[in-house]
């Protein structure tokens, strides 16, 4: 439960708990099921993909606890070094849940209503100049030409009303499933789970074995793009390998580098995507969002690097 009265991160009644952090990106290969065909096993990931709301669900909670991260810290800026890594955590746990629900697909009328109601959210905060990140990597993310070709609402961009339960859980105003207990994963986190939310950060991924693991997914939607013969999981199969190949991705670029490891590490994946024209150009862009957010985290400074061999990347 929140403390609506913490004035400062000081302030905050910290959990003790010991909780398992998972962000929307990384979920998305637990859902991956163990099967002796690989065909049929992506093709099952693609079945099995998270609805979209549940991505926003827990997006929400996060990008809006760290709102209320930096509030407490203009409170009272003296406590930010000691809390820093707890709002660094948030910030990757909120950019992942948006990029995963940008990278995956509106399948269900419930999803392509969330869909169009981000589309739309995020073509109005970028109009207005409010947007994080460059305007031309969101719009070719947000997989559209023009705001009033949105597939799930009315012609003048309204919700229909079979569908204003979809828009109350977009807007936070209700939750879904999601939220409701400590067993789903991932789950969603509170600056209350700070200490958990810390140890999360400060183990960080293996940069390059996760973008050695895209690049298999990669050679295998390459070998099976071009089938002999369609067979009943080839679409599935695809697309679930693709997707998560690029949850990889994304995941190497939103993480900070530690060492020039890391920075060879995301300098090979911002090649590979510039290679690989032929990928769909929102997952391609999702991959650009991520690496910027990873740079501006890493710009923090130590324990974070940004040069290798005294070269600026």
């Amino acid at each position: 439960m929140t403390d609506i009265n913490t004035a400062t991160l000081r302030d905050l009644s910290l959990s003790t708990e010991t909780t398992t952090v998972l962000d929307a990106l990384a979920a998305i290969e637990t859902r991956l099921p163990e099967m002796p065909d690989d065909l049929e096993r992506y093709a099952r990931l693609f079945d099995r993909l998270p609805p979209l709301l549940d991505l926003r669900d827990r997006a929400l909670v996060h990008a809006r606890q760290y709102a209320r991260f930096l509030a407490l810290a203009e409170a009272d800026p003296s406590a930010l070094e000691q809390r820093i890594d707890t709002g660094n955590a948030l910030a990757v746990l909120a950019h992942a849940g948006e990029i995963a629900m940008l990278l995956l697909p509106a399948i269900s009328p419930e999803d392509r209503v969330a869909r169009a109601m981000l589309s739309r959210e995020r073509d109005e905060q970028y109009r207005s100049g409010r947007g994080v990140h460059a305007t031309e990597l969101m719009m070719r993310a947000l997989q559209r030409a023009s705001p009033s070709d949105i597939i799930g609402l009315t012609r003048d961009g309204r919700v229909p009303p079979e569908h204003q339960e979809t828009a109350a859980r977009f807007r936070g105003e209700v939750h879904g499933h999601a939220l409701e207990g400590a067993s789903t994963a991932p789950g969603s986190y509170l600056l209350e789970d700070a200490l958990a939310l810390e140890a999360w950060f400060k183990r960080p991924p293996d940069l390059a074995a996760l973008l050695n693991e895209a690049k298999t997914h990669l050679g295998s939607v390459d070998a099976w793009s071009e089938p002999d013969e369609v067979g009943p999981y080839w679409y599935g199969t695809t697309r679930g390998a693709l997707v998560l190949a690029y949850a990889k991705l994304c995941r190497v670029g939103l993480w900070p580098a530690r060492s020039s490891d890391d920075l060879v590490a995301k300098l090979d994946t911002e090649r590979l995507i510039s290679e690989r024209n032929r990928d769909p150009d929102h997952m391609r862009a999702l991959v650009e969002i991520a690496l910027g957010v990873g740079r501006r985290i890493a710009r923090q400074g130590p324990p974070f690097i940004t040069a290798l061999s005294g070269v600026e990347l």
